[in-house]
Parts: C-alpha cells; sequence; structure tokens
C-alpha cells in the first residue's frame, strides 16, 4: 500500500482530536492555572509527562478498536462475568455524570464572566447551547466528518486563544527551558504535580476512541478487505492522528500553564473567576476575552464528546440504544440543578475531577487485559514490552488518584 498521502493522512485526521478535548476540558484548567500562580513554569514537565502517558494509553484504546471492532464496554459485556459488568457499567455512569458535570460548569462560568451574567444565566445559556450542538451530533449518523469538522473547529478556537495569551504573556526561552527540567519545589508543589499526573485520562475518553475508529474501520474493510494489511495502515494513521491532537492539548495545557506563570504568579488566584479579572488587569481586555472564549469552546465541545461516550457506554454495557437528546437530559439536569443551587463552582469542578479518578481503574485495567489476551486481539495483541509499559503507566495513575482522593476526602491537601 506504500505511504499514505497527505489527503489519505487528512481523511483519518479526526478521531483524536475528538479525544483531545477531554485532555483541555474545564476540570484541567484549575490544575494549570493554580501550578502556574503559585510555581511559574516549575511543572511544565509534568505537562508533558502527562500528555505522553495519555498518547500512550489513548493509542492502544484505538487499536483495540480498530483489531476488535468493538470498545472496551462491550467487551466487558461480551467477556467479563455479569456480576463484574454491573458496577463497572454504574462506575461508568457516574463518571458521565461527573464529566458533563465539570464541562457543563465551565461552559457555565466562561458564558457568565464573557456577557457579564450571573452564573445561574451561564448556566442556562451552556444547556441551550449543549442541545443546539446535539444537533451536529444528530448529523454524525449521515456523515461523521461533520461534527469531527466541529470539534477540531472548537478545538481550534482554544488553540488560537492561547497563542494570543502566550503572545501578549511573552514567555522567555529560559523560563520554559527550566519549567521542562523536572523539578518539585516544595511538597504544595508536589501535591499540584500530583494533580495533573492522577487527572490527565479521563475514563470517557478511553471508552469512546474505540467506537469513533468504527467508520474508517467499515469503510476500509469494504473497499479493501478485512486483512490485517488493512488494519495495520489504519492503526498508523490513527496513531499519527492521536499524537498530533494530543500534542495539541500538550500544547494548549502548557500555555495555560505559563500564560498563569506571567500573570498571576504569587497572586494567590484559585478560582477561574479569579483568573479571569487578573488577566484582564494584566494583559487587557482583549486577554481575558480570549480565556473566557476558550474555557465556554472547551465546555461545550468536551460536553458534546461526554454525551457521545455516554452512548457508548450505555450501548456496549447494556445493548441498550437510548435516544441521544434523553442521554443529553439525564446528564444534563444534575448540573444545571448544582449550579441553580448556588453550590460554588470551583467546589464542584473538584469533586468532579475526585469522582473520574475513581473510575479509572475500572476502565484502565479492563483495557489492558483484553489488548493482552491473544484470542481478542490476534496479530495486534500487546507486545511484551507494551503491556509492562501501559501497566506501569497504569499503576501509576491508579496510584497517583487514589492519593488524590484519599487526601481530598480527609481535607490533608487541595486538589488541583
Amino acid at each position: 500500500m506504500g505511504r499514505p498521502s497527505l489527503r489519505e493522512l487528512m481523511y483519518y485526521l479526526g478521531p483524536g482530536f475528538l479525544i483531545s478535548v477531554a485532555y483541555m476540558d474545564p476540570g484541567n484548567w484549575a490544575t494549570n492555572i493554580s501550578g502556574g500562580a503559585k510555581f511559574g513554569t516549575a511543572l511544565l514537565w509534568v505537562i508533558v509527562l502527562a500528555s505522553l502517558m495519555a498518547i500512550g494509553i489513548q493509542i492502544i484504546a484505538a487499536k483495540l478498536g480498530i483489531a476488535t471492532g468493538k470498545g472496551v464496554a462491550q467487551l466487558c459485556r461480551e467477556r467479563l462475568p455479569k456480576p463484574l459488568v454491573w458496577p463497572l457499567w454504574a462506575a461508568a455512569e457516574l463518571a458521565m455524570i461527573a464529566t458533563d458535570m465539570a464541562e457543563i460548569i465551565g461552559a457555565a462560568i466562561g458564558f457568565s464572566l464573557v456577557f457579564q451574567l450571573p452564573l445561574a444565566a451561564g448556566a442556562v445559556l451552556a444547556g441551550i447551547s449543549s442541545f443546539a450542538l446535539l444537533g451536529i451530533r444528530t448529523a454524525y449518523r449521515r456523515g461523521f466528518r461533520w461534527i469531527e469538522f466541529t470539534i477540531m473547529a472548537l478545538v481550534g478556537v482554544i488553540s488560537l486563544a492561547f497563542v494570543f495569551q502566550m503572545v501578549l504573556a511573552k514567555p522567555t526561552a529560559g523560563e520554559i527551558a527550566a519549567g521542562l527540567a523536572p523539578s518539585i519545589p516544595n511538597s504544595s508543589a508536589l501535591f499540584i504535580a500530583i494533580g495533573i499526573l492522577g487527572a490527565t485520562v479521563m475514563p470517557h475518553s478511553v471508552y469512546l476512541h474505540p467506537t469513533l475508529v468504527q467508520d474508517r474501520r467499515q469503510q476500509q474493510v469494504e473497499a479493501n478487505g478485512d486483512t490485517e494489511a488493512v488494519h495495520r495502515r489504519h492503526f498508523r494513521l490513527e496513531s499519527i492522528d492521536t499524537t498530533l491532537a494530543l500534542f495539541g492539548a500538550m500544547f494548549v495545557n502548557a500555555a495555560m500553564l505559563i500564560v498563569a506563570a506571567a500573570s498571576l504568579q504569587g497572586t494567590g488566584i484559585e478560582t477561574l473567576t479569579e483568573a479571569y479579572v487578573t488577566l484582564q488587569g494584566v494583559f487587557g481586555t482583549n486577554a481575558s476575552f480570549a480565556f473566557g472564549i476558550a474555557l465556554i469552546a472547551a465546555g461545550l465541545s468536551s460536553s458534546l464528546v461526554a454525551t457521545m461516550a455516554g452512548q457508548t457506554v450505555m450501548d456496549g454495557f447494556l445493548d441498550l440504544n437510548v435516544n441521544v437528546w434523553i442521554r443529553r437530559s439525564v446528564t444534563l439536569v444534575p448540573s444545571l440543578a448544582i449550579v441553580l443551587a448556588g453550590f460554588d463552582p470551583t467546589s464542584v469542578l473538584v469533586a468532579s475531577q475526585v469522582a473520574l479518578s475513581f473510575e479509572l481503574p475500572f476502565v484502565l485495567i479492563p483495557l489492558l487485559w483484553f489488548t493482552y489476551q491473544e484470542d481478542i486481539m490476534g496479530s495486534f495483541t500487546n507486545k511484551t514490552r507494551t503491556t509492562y509499559g501501559l501497566a506501569v503507566i497504569i499503576g501509576l495513575i491508579v496510584v497517583l488518584n487514589v492519593w488524590l482522593l484519599y487526601s481530598t476526602l480527609s481535607g490533608t491537601g487541595t486538589p488541583g
């Protein structure tokens, strides 16, 4: 089949970008901003390390979908005992609600800041906008590129906003280089570093990625046959897509920390609202406006992808295809109720990240198990070094998340 052409490569770009929004959603913003505000660029290397770990996990998740035509949830239903499947499904559903809660609240904060509205009004706008975007999701049934282009456009908005802010921040090469050298200034920095690492991989992105590759998989099988060579080429191109998209997400997260280091260091900033106001004072209205627009784009794009992941989870675990509008409503109502009830949005964002941390082992361990089984993966079975490497990454993420969960519930630390 030879080397892929640029046109072929462009055709395969898409699933990775849908997944990438999980790595720049509002739940990640607070950690990055807190790290930059408190420790400058010192924790930049943690973002790079976390991103490399995420790339490895997502490539393996995509490989599972390409090799089997199935996702983690469906394989759990087919391969695991039913008494185990039900708890896995329940944990996944709670993770979907927690994910959507973070996305909607993040978008609500963005709307309230940009348009100078009460948070409750921002939440209503976020809910209405998420339903509007769902119309694009319906178009996915007629052509998967529509939703990919929509998400890629929103990712582009987020990226451009931080390019603009980076230009205003004017970081020096020395500051960036210093941040890439591994160091932990103190115990408080260690906590934030663990927060960045531990909350990097989102459960819904692992559930969703194997499903997102199915359209192209089916098209290639119909056009060229169900052969190993066809799937190998697909996997190669999907790996490029995933790597490019998550490197973009790494830039956004790094830019958040760098901009926070330039404008917020030493201010004691803890919330997104405070960061918005301070950015306005340091860099002007345009910078804070870009920040708010990027936050809206991050929240809405992540919310749409979370809805798709929720459908994948329910269909996979229960073999039940629920109407997407009903699915959207079920996860949206708790988010709106929490905002309208007057809960502190930052505290809710933290709580949602703790819930997601709790879910991670329930998806990462099955992913490792299934991709290690030759009767499931065939020639795509993980090599021994891949299995060990993934096991180390998963073990590290699980340990960090358990530590974060314990520290949060015991009050011995403050999650990022």
